[in-house]
C-alpha cells in the first residue's frame, strides 16, 4: 500500500483498476459456473444411490413439472447475466473509492486547510508532502508558497517597524534644533526690544547666524532622514573641526536647549589643543539626546563632561544627573527602541536608542549606569 501511495496517480489508477478489474473477472466466471452448478443442483436428473450399513437402495428423482423447470431456468439465467454485471459495477466502485482514499483524499484536505488558514491570515502551519506523486509535489508547492508568504509578511513588517522607527527618530532629533532656534530668535527679539542704548549688531548678528546654522542643519536632517529606509542607514561624514572651538559651540548649544528647564546645567571641557575627526551633526544630535534626557529627570543640576583621550583616539562625552536614576529593568537589559523611563506624555523612547546607534555608527559605544545621587550616561565616539 505505501508503493502504491507513492506512485504517480496515473500510474496507480491503472494498477488499482487492473486488479480489481482481474478480481472481478474470476468472480464473474466462479459465478457463472455457480449458477450452472446450482441448476443441476437445483433441477437434477435420474437415479440416486443410498448406501447404509452394506445395503443399497436406489431412489428414483422425479423429474420437475415444465413450469418449474421454465421459472427455476429462467431465474437462473438471468442471474447468470446480472451477477457479472454487478460485479463489474463494484469493482469500477472500488477502484474509485480506493483511489480517492489512498491517493487523493488527504492531500485536497491538507490542500483545503491550508487555503481557509491562508484566507483567515493565518501562516502559522505546515502542509506535509507525504507522497512524491503529482499531489505531492503540488503539497510541497503549496508549502513553498506558504513561506515565500509567511517571508514576505515578515519583511513587510520589519519595514514596518523600520519606518516606525524611522519616524520616530526623525519627530524626535527635530525637537532639539528647533528648541535652538526658538530660543536664538528670542534672544534676537529681545536683543531689539531692550537695545535702549543701541542695538548691539555683534549680538544679534550671533543670534541670526546660530538660526541660520540650525536651520540648515534642520534641512539637512530632513533630507538625509528622507534618503534613508532604516535608522541604521544615517551617513556618518566626519570632518576636521578644531577641539576648542567646537566646545564653545557645543556649551552655547547646551544653554539654549537647556534654557526654560529651571536647572542648574554645568559644561566642562577638558583642554585638547588639535583638531579632531567628527561628524558634528552626530556629535551634536547625541549630546542634545543626552542633555535633554538628563533634563527631565534631575532634580537641581546636570554635570556635563567632555574629554579627548589621546591614548585610544576617542571623545568621552559624560552626562550626569541628580534624579531617580534609569530603570533595573534598563540597566540589565540594555537599551530598547520605544523604552520609557515613565509615562511621560509625548516622550516616545527613541532618545537612548537614538545615541546607541549613532555612538555604534561613529565607531563608539554607550554606557547607562545608576549610582546613589542619580544617574549617568557616558557617549564614546572615535575621533581622532
Amino acid at each position: 500500500m505505501e508503493r502504491l501511495k507513492q506512485m504517480e496517480i496515473k500510474k496507480a489508477l491503472f494498477t488499482i483498476a487492473f486488479v480489481n478489474t482481474a478480481i472481478a473477472f474470476i468472480l464473474s466466471i466462479l459465478s457463472v459456473w455457480g449458477c450452472v452448478w446450482l441448476r443441476t443442483r437445483l433441477a437434477p436428473e435420474g437415479n440416486i444411490l443410498y448406501v447404509k450399513n452394506d445395503q443399497v437402495s436406489i431412489t428414483e428423482i422425479s423429474e420437475p413439472s415444465a413450469q418449474e423447470s421454465a421459472v427455476l431456468s429462467k431465474s437462473l439465467s438471468m442471474i447468470q447475466i446480472l451477477l457479472p454485471i454487478l460485479i463489474y459495477i463494484a469493482a469500477l466502485f472500488v477502484t474509485a473509492s480506493v483511489s480517492y482514499r489512498w491517493k487523493l483524499e488527504e492531500p485536497i484536505e491538507q490542500l483545503r486547510k491550508g487555503a481557509a488558514r491562508i484566507i483567515d491570515h493565518d501562516l502559522d502551519f505546515t502542509v506535509e508532502s507525504k507522497s512524491q506523486d503529482e499531489l505531492g509535489q503540488l503539497c510541497a508547492a503549496f508549502e513553498t508558497m506558504r513561506k515565500t508568504l509567511l517571508e514576505n509578511n515578515y519583511e513587510l513588517w520589519r519595514q514596518a517597524e523600520e519606518r516606525k522607527r524611522l519616524n520616530a527618530a526623525f519627530s524626535h532629533d527635530l525637537r532639539n534644533p528647533v528648541t535652538v532656534v526658538k530660543g536664538s530668535a528670542k534672544l534676537a527679539r529681545s536683543s531689539i526690544e531692550n537695545s535702549t542704548a543701541g542695538l548691539n549688531l555683534e549680538q544679534l548678528s550671533g543670534h541670526l547666524l546660530r538660526i541660520e546654522s540650525y536651520t540648515g542643519r534642520i534641512e539637512h536632517y530632513v533630507e538625509t532622514m528622507s534618503s534613508i529606509q532604516k535608522l541604521e542607514e544615517i551617513p556618518v561624514e566626519r570632518e576636521r573641526i578644531k577641539w576648542d572651538d567646537l566646545a564653545i559651540e557645543m556649551e552655547n548649544m547646551i544653554q539654549l536647549v537647556g534654557a526654560d528647564c529651571r536647572k542648574q546645567i554645568r559644561f566642562t571641557a577638558a583642554a585638547y589643543p588639535e583638531s579632531i575627526f567628527v561628524d558634528k551633526s552626530i556629535l551634536f544630535q547625541i549630546t542634545e539626546n543626552l542633555v535633554t534626557n538628563a533634563m527631565r529627570f534631575a532634580r537641581q543640576g546636570i554635570d556635563i563632561f567632555c574629554s579627548i583621550s589621546e591614548s585610544d583616539g576617542k571623545l568621552i562625552l559624560k552626562v550626569t544627573d541628580d534624579g531617580c536614576g534609569f530603570p533595573e529593568k534598563l540597566v540589565q537589559n540594555g537599551i530598547q527602541p520605544f523604552q520609557k523611563g515613565n509615562e511621560e506624555a509625548g516622550h516616545l523612547g527613541m532618545g537612548l536608542y537614538i545615541c546607541e546607534l549613532l555612538c555604534g555608527k561613529h565607531g563608539g559605544s554607550i554606557e547607562i549606569r545608576n549610582h546613589q545621587a542619580g544617574a549617568s550616561i557616558t557617549a564614546v565616539l572615535a575621533v581622532l
